[in-house]
């Protein structure tokens, strides 16, 4: 079994790792601000540029449930600086993709490899670095990229030539100035030797196996909530500029959108942190209710054809997506055991982003359906869902052996 190696105190020895999950989480979402552009430019079908959006969840899940875990027995550093540099490359395919669609979405599913990979063995390494606050320095850093990424390209391409390429130039920067830092930073998981206890390859299929996703309250209250977190506040600025648009710099307002709707997300998690010291439930019933919300508002919006709409139902799905996000991730720290931590947040993860495909699913349905139908038939689900977690919170909490005993559980995503 891989244990934890002692790290000296002192020192800010997490904030390498969170930059570059700010870089990660940056090269993930600088795509998102420019579907209507490559839409407008590379002539694509309907739902072509969802399909790029969504075809990164497609790498993403793997990248997460299989670096989570391989982090888990090999060591943080083995998986999250290779990844990150990947990210880098990642970038560059999609610069070429202004001249070969195609490696659009070989770029987008590799960023979701990338991510996914990152993400799992990064939130695990910073939570090891400080326990803390790890858990909420990783989701601030990553939301943080994930909305200063759209909003940096939308600007570069709003005003600067060729912005197809040149979109994409920040986030090259930003990975050169913070990977090489990220080097220095010590492991604090010691790689698992070959074979392990229990006999070759016993050890690496039970921590494969996760035994915190038999959890009842990963499976009650968890993924039930999981699942909304990107499903929400992606069709607010994926779908929602291109459906109800501005004639003034659209490329500029798209961004502007998406990076309101991320803001919102971190605005909302240290509320989160003051509301989950009452109870965690609440953080789970005002994100959800927050969504179903947003949701009426974002069919209310392209029913009325009114921009302005756009920017308050971003800030309400945002909140959402900031107050669900501080639940799960804070959940999955509860119940996890030490050797699990990257696994099962992966996991976790993987049900987070599974949301991506909810643009390319809506326009889909779009088709056969009115839109506002759809968006208010997503808003009865989620407040169902809502209805679900308030009913069998209690009983699942209680049910899992390790949850609210666990001492080096101290902080979630928005902290605790």
């Amino acid at each position: 079994m891989a244990i934890a190696s002692p790290v000296p105190p002192g020192g800010a020895r997490w904030l390498p790792v969170a930059s570059i999950m700010f870089g990660v989480g940056w090269g993930a979402n600088q795509f998102a601000s420019l579907l209507g552009l490559y839409t407008d430019r590379l002539h694509l079908g309907s739902g072509g540029a969802q399909a790029m959006f969504g075809v990164y969840a497609l790498g993403l899940v793997p990248g997460l449930v299989l670096g989570g875990p391989a982090s888990d027995r090999y060591g943080r550093r083995r998986i999250a600086l290779p990844f990150a540099c990947l990210s880098a490359l990642v970038t560059l395919v999609l610069m070429a993709g202004v001249g070969a669609p195609w490696l659009l979405y070989a770029g987008r599913l590799l960023a979701g490899v990338v991510t996914g990979a990152v993400l799992a063995a990064g939130t695990a390494w910073v939570k090891e670095l400080t326990p803390v606050s790890g858990t909420r320095m990783t989701a601030l850093a990553v939301s943080a990229g994930f909305g200063a990424g759209p909003l940096a390209s939308a600007l570069v391409a709003q005003w600067a030539p060729h912005p197809l390429v040149t979109a994409y130039l920040p986030h090259l920067l930003i990975m050169l100035l913070t990977v090489p830092p990220a080097f220095r930073v010590p492991e604090t998981r010691v790689p698992s030797p070959p074979g392990g206890a229990g006999g070759a390859g016993g050890a690496a299929r039970r921590r494969f196996a996760l035994s915190g996703v038999r959890n009842p309250a990963f499976r009650r209250t968890i993924a039930p909530v999981a699942v909304w977190t990107f499903a929400a506040p992606v069709s607010a600025f994926a779908l929602l500029p291109a459906l109800v648009p501005v004639h003034h710099l659209p490329i500029a307002y798209a961004g502007a959108i998406t990076g309101l709707t991320l803001a919102s997300g971190m605005a909302a998690q240290p509320v989160a942190r003051r509301l989950e010291a009452r109870h965690p439930r609440l953080v789970a019933r005002a994100g959800l209710g927050a969504i179903t919300c947003g949701l009426l508002l974002a069919a209310l919006t392209i029913a009325a054809g009114l921009p302005v709409l756009n920017a308050v139902t971003a800030v309400v799905l945002g909140a959402g997506y900031g107050f669900v996000l501080t639940y799960g991730l804070g959940e999955v720290a509860r119940i996890a055991a030490p050797e699990e931590l990257a696994g099962l947040t992966a996991v976790a993860y993987a049900l987070v982003y599974v949301g991506m495909f909810a643009p390319l699913l809506l326009t889909v349905l779009a088709k056969a359906v009115p839109l506002g139908a759809v968006l208010t038939a997503m808003a009865v689900l989620a407040a169902g869902c809502l209805a679900y977690v308030s009913r069998q919170a209690p009983a699942a909490r209680a049910a899992g052996p390790d949850v609210g005993t666990r001492p080096d559980v101290t902080e979630c995503s928005a902290g605790r």
